[in-house]
C-alpha cells in the first residue's frame, strides 16, 4: 500500500512516505486551457492542458466509420452492421449528438454486459475448473459469471456489486430471486487455484489468501497477500494487518462444491454438498443460519441431495456429467466467528497470536466499521470498501474504465497501486473522474458514457512523426492508442460476419469430469470450440484453455489479471491462414453473400468490407478484389468469394481498432 521499508522487517509508517493512492480524494480545479473550442467534457481539459504545455496539438477527430467500429466493438464487443454504419453515416446531427446516440444505443445492448463482464471476470480469476494437480470441475461456477453479466447491464452501482460479491448472503433481500442473486454473486471468493490433494489448515489457509488476494487487488489494488510470511517488502502492510484481514474469512464458510482429499469413486473431488443453497421457483427464504440451510429445498428438486446432480458414467469412455440444479451455487456462508493466529514465517501449523479481525493499522486508509462479536466482518468489510471516502476504489475502477476504453489505464498498473506499482500520467485527472464516479451514485454506465463523448476518446489513432518525438509513448494521449481485440472479440466477430452468431445463453452445467490427474480427471468442456455462441460462455477450463485462448493471449485464470498481454506471433497469421474455424466461417460469410441480392460484384466486394473491416473500400481495393477473382479459377465457385473474406479476416486491420 504505500510506503517503502526502512529495512527489511519494518515497515515505515510515516506519512511523507506513502504513496500517492492513499492520500484523500479531492475534487482538483479544472484547469484553464487555450482551447476552449476543442472540449467536450471537462476531462478533456486535463488532457489538453498537458498537450499544450509539451507544445503538442492532439490527433483530428477520427472519421465516423472508424468512430463507430471503435464505439462498437469497446461496448459490445462485435463489429457494427452494415446498416448501423449507413445510419451513422448518413445522420445530419453534428457529429457530437450523432455520436451520443450511438453511444446511448450501444450501452442499452444486452450485449454491452457480456463484453464489460468479460473485463471483471479476468480481474477475479474466473474458471470452470480448480487446475493444479487433481482438476475438478466448478459444475456451478456459470452461475457466477451469468450474475456479472447481468449487473453490468442492469448497470448495478459499482458499491452495491461490491458488497454483494463480499456479503451478498448477509444483505437484506425482499425477493427469493433477489436472495439467490446476492448469494450468487459471493462465488467471486470460492474459485481459488488450490491443491486439491492437500488438506486440512493447510488448504484453509491457502483458501484464504487467495480471497485476501483477489478482494484487495481487484477493489483496491493492493497486494496485500504479500504480508502472509512478513510484512510487505515495499508497501505500509504488516504481516499482523494480514492477519487481521484473514481472520474475516477464517471466520466465514466457503462452498465451492469441491472435496479435498476426495476418493475417485462417483463424485471424485466434485463434493455435491459443498454447494450453498439458494431460492429456486417455488422455493421460500428461510433463515441463512447456515451454507447449507439458506433456503428451503425446492419440491421439484427432490430432498435426496445426490439425486440433484444425477451423475453418471457412459460405458467408463466419457466424464462425469452433472445436472443443473437451481437451488444451488458456490458461495460463502457465516462461521464460527474467530481471529486468525498468525502463522509465523507462513506455517499454517506454527500459530501465534491473533490479531482482532478487522483492526487494520495501514497508514491514511479509514478504519473498518468495528466488528460484532458474532459476525465474520465481511459486510463490515464491503462497507469499508465501498465507502465514498476509501482513496482507493473509485480511484481504481475509473481507471480499469480507462484502460479498457484507451488501451492503458492512467495509472498503467492496474492491479497495483502500491510501491511497485506505475503512479498516474495524469493524477488530477484520475481524481476528477473517481470523484465524479461516486457523486453519479457509482454508475459504471454513466462513467463510460462521460470517456466515450469526451473529444479525447474520439481522436484519430493516425501517428505523426513530429508529434511522436516528443511522446512516442502517448503518455499525454494526443492520439487514440492502437489497440488488438482480445480473442472473444476476434472470435464472436468471425461468427457474426458469417451471419451464424447466436445469442441464446447457454442452459445447464457446461462441464463434466471429475477431478484426478492427468487423464484420469477426463475434464472436458460440453459446449465445443466451433458452437456459434458468445466466446463468453465457453468454459474456461485451468490448464486446459481451447488452441485459440492460447494464441490470442487469454489470460492463465488462475490468476487477477486486469490488463492482458498482447503478443504477435507466428500462429496467429496460421490461424487466419490455416484453421479449419477460420476457413469454414469464411465460407459460410461467402455463402451468406452469394444468397443476397446485390447489384454486382463491385456491390458485393463493397458489403464483405462492411462486414469484415466495418468500412467501405476504395475504388483501388473493389479494382484489387475483381482482379484477384479473375485469376482465381472460375470452377471455384463461391470459393472464391471465401478466399477474399478469409484475406480479410486475415489482415491487421480486422484484428485491430483504429
Amino acid at each position: 500500500m504505500g510506503s517503502l521499508l526502512a529495512a527489511s522487517s519494518v515497515v515505515a509508517r510515516d506519512k511523507e512516505a506513502v504513496s500517492w493512492a492513499f492520500r484523500p480524494l479531492y475534487r482538483p480545479v479544472a484547469p484553464k486551457v487555450e482551447r476552449e473550442n476543442w472540449i467536450r467534457d471537462d476531462l478533456d481539459r486535463f488532457i489538453l492542458v498537458k498537450l499544450e504545455e509539451k507544445k503538442i496539438l492532439p490527433n483530428l477527430d477520427a472519421e465516423r466509420a472508424v468512430l463507430l467500429r471503435r464505439a462498437t466493438f469497446d461496448l459490445t464487443g462485435l463489429p457494427p452492421t452494415e446498416k448501423e454504419l449507413e445510419d451513422f453515416l448518413r445522420d445530419p446531427a453534428n457529429d457530437d449528438q450523432a455520436f451520443a446516440k450511438v453511444v446511448d444505443r450501444l450501452l442499452q445492448s444486452p450485449r454491452f454486459g457480456e463484453r464489460w463482464g468479460r473485463h471483471w471476470l479476468d480481474v477475479v480469476r474466473y474458471a470452470d475448473s480448480v487446475g493444479r494437480t487433481m482438476n475438478a470441475a466448478f459444475p456451478f461456477a456459470r452461475r457466477y459469471r451469468d450474475y456479472v453479466i447481468d449487473a453490468f447491464n442492469k448497470d448495478k452501482p459499482y458499491n452495491r456489486f461490491i458488497a454483494e460479491q463480499l456479503a451478498g448472503d448477509l444483505l437484506p433481500a425482499a425477493t427469493p430471486q433477489e436472495r439467490s442473486e446476492n448469494t450468487i454473486a459471493t462465488g467471486m471468493l470460492t474459485m481459488a487455484s488450490l491443491d486439491l490433494s492437500d488438506g486440512g489448515e493447510l488448504f484453509r489457509m491457502d483458501q484464504v489468501d487467495d480471497q485476501i488476494d483477489v478482494t484487495t487487488r481487484a477493489f483496491f489494488g493492493l497486494t496485500v497477500a504479500c504480508a502472509r510470511c512478513h510484512d510487505h517488502k515495499t508497501d505500509a502492510i504488516t504481516q499482523r494487518d494480514y492477519y487481521a484481514l484473514a481472520g474475516i474469512f477464517y471466520s466465514s464458510e466457503t462452498w465451492q462444491g469441491q472435496r479435498p482429499k476426495g476418493d475417485l469413486g462417483a463424485n471424485g473431488y466434485v463434493d455435491v454438498d459443498a454447494l450453498v443453497r439458494v431460492p429456486a421457483a417455488g422455493t421460500e427464504v428461510a433463515a441463512n443460519t447456515s451454507g447449507k440451510s439458506g433456503v428451503a429445498s425446492s419440491s421439484s428438486s427432490g430432498s435426496d441431495d445426490s439425486s440433484m446432480m444425477d451423475m453418471q458414467m457412459n460405458n467408463g469412455r466419457y466424464p462425469v456429467f452433472y445436472r443443473f440444479d437451481p437451488a444451488r451455487a458456490m458461495g460463502l456462508a457465516e462461521g464460527e466467528p474467530q481471529d486468525c493466529p498468525l502463522a509465523i514465517k507462513g506455517d499454517a501449523y506454527n500459530r501465534g497470536e491473533a490479531p482482532k479481525r478487522g483492526e487494520l493499522q495501514i497508514p491514511m486508509l479509514p478504519p473498518l466499521p468495528v466488528i460484532p462479536e458474532k459476525a465474520s466482518g465481511r459486510l463490515e468489510l464491503a462497507k469499508w470498501i465501498s465507502t465514498p471516502n476509501h482513496p482507493l476504489t473509485s480511484r481504481v475502477m475509473v481507471n480499469r474504465i480507462w484502460q479498457h476504453l484507451f488501451g492503458r489505464g492512467i495509472v498503467r498498473s492496474v492491479d497495483d497501486f502500491g510501491r511497485t506499482g506505475e503512479e498516474p500520467t495524469h493524477p488530477e485527472l484520475l481524481d476528477h473522474l473517481a470523484v465524479r464516479f461516486v457523486e453519479n451514485s457509482w454508475s459504471v454506465k454513466q462513467m463510460i458514457r462521460s470517456i466515450m463523448l469526451s473529444r479525447t476518446y474520439r481522436l484519430s489513432s493516425k501517428g505523426d512523426a513530429a508529434k511522436e518525438e516528443l511522446d512516442g509513448g502517448n503518455d499525454y494521449f494526443w492520439r487514440m492508442n492502437l489497440r488488438r481485440l482480445e480473442m472473444e472479440a476476434i472470435r464472436d466477430s468471425m461468427f457474426f460476419v458469417a451471419g451464424e452468431l447466436k445469442f441464446e445463453r447457454p442452459e445447464g452445467t457446461q462441464v463434466a469430469g471429475y477431478g484426478g490427474k492427468g487423464k484420469e480427471a477426463r475434464l472436458r468442456s460440453l459446449t465445443p470450440d466451433d458452437e456459434p455462441c458468445r466466446t463468453v460462455y465457453l468454459p474456461v477450463l485451468r490448464s486446459l484453455l481451447t488452441p485459440m485462448h492460447e494464441t490470442f493471449d487469454f489470460p492463465d485464470p488462475s490468476q487477477i489479471k486486469g490488463q492482458r498481454e498482447v503478443t504477435t506471433v507466428a500462429p496467429q497469421a496460421l490461424f487466419f491462414l490455416n484453421g479449419e474455424l477460420s476457413a469454414s466461417l469464411a465460407r459460410a460469410a461467402a455463402e451468406r453473400l452469394l444468397e443476397e441480392e446485390h447489384k454486382d460484384d463491385a456491390a458485393r466486394v463493397q458489403v464483405a468490407y462492411i462486414r469484415v473491416l466495418g468500412r467501405k473500400p476504395d475504388v483501388a481495393e473493389v479494382t484489387a478484389a475483381r482482379d484477384m477473382m479473375k485469376a482465381l479459377d472460375a470452377s471455384l465457385g463461391s470459393a472464391r468469394w471465401a478466399i477474399l473474406i478469409q484475406a480479410l479476416m486475415s489482415s491487421a486491420e480486422f484484428r485491430y481498432l483504429l
